[in-house]
């Protein structure tokens, strides 16, 4: 988690991206730029801008040097991001090696590519578990250290992987649970609390059967799943044993 002097952070309010900013502004000082593309598909988008707002204005109460430090979200609808054929392509290649590789990632880029981004972090955990873990693992043995993250090595031995060279991945190596440690070892854990993850909330709650959901209760992270999301979990899980 080393030190710099400004990042460029792709931030959604969620855990993973609010761990890699506080820790870039409170441990490292360092100066964050952090975007912020619009998904208005997303039926938890009320509650990421939410959880936006309220870490910012934690991060604002402790941070002296804050409109310094962190500068105004650069946010853009995500229908706004022009096409870029080259991208799909690119994309449409991993996924079929990778059926679960997000379509996010294919806007992504295109957005990186646009606004001539050539190092955005994305805050991608070390995980092993998840249902799109295969392609992480395999990105993770092509990338390299460079200034405290890791980045696609100059000649990856798989093309297809050149998809990821505008990014870095400071959290490859790290899991949730370490960053929970972390966080509590330095004072703002707190903040991470405001932090949403669910995708598609139930009266306000985390559902606790969409992938963020599912990968909590997995992963060692069960307290932010309420009981009625636990048992929508089990009910699904039932469901499926029946197919």
């Amino acid at each position: 988690m080393g030190s710099c002097k400004e990042v460029h952070l792709l931030w959604s309010g969620g855990w993973d991206s609010t761990f890699r900013l506080c820790d870039l502004l409170l441990v490292h000082n360092a100066v964050v730029q952090p975007h912020y593309i619009i998904d208005h598909t997303r039926k938890s988008l009320a509650h990421e801008l939410r959880a936006v707002w309220r870490i910012r204005r934690a991060l604002e109460s402790r941070l002296p040097e804050f409109r310094q430090r962190l500068k105004p979200i650069h946010t853009v609808w995500m229908f706004d991001v022009p096409p870029d054929a080259s991208v799909s392509e690119n994309y449409q290649a991993l996924t079929k090696r990778f059926d679960k590789f997000g379509p996010q990632y294919e806007w992504i880029l295109r957005f990186a590519k646009h606004f001539g981004l050539e190092n955005l972090e994305l805050s991608v955990e070390s995980n092993t578990f998840q249902e799109n873990g295969l392609i992480w693992q395999m990105l993770r043995s092509m990338l390299v250290e460079q200034n405290g993250a890791f980045v696609v090595r100059p000649d990856p031995p798989d093309p297809d992987f050149e998809f990821f060279r505008p990014f870095s991945f400071p959290l490859i190596d790290v899991t949730k649970l370490q960053m929970m440690a972390y966080a509590r070892d330095h004072g703002f854990y707190d903040i991470m609390e405001n932090t949403w993850f669910c995708h598609s909330p139930r009266k306000g709650r985390p559902c606790g059967v969409c992938p963020p959901c599912r990968n909590a209760l997995a992963e060692g992270m069960s307290h932010r799943v309420p009981v009625s999301g636990k048992l929508r979990n089990v009910q699904w899980k039932l469901r499926l044993r029946k197919r």
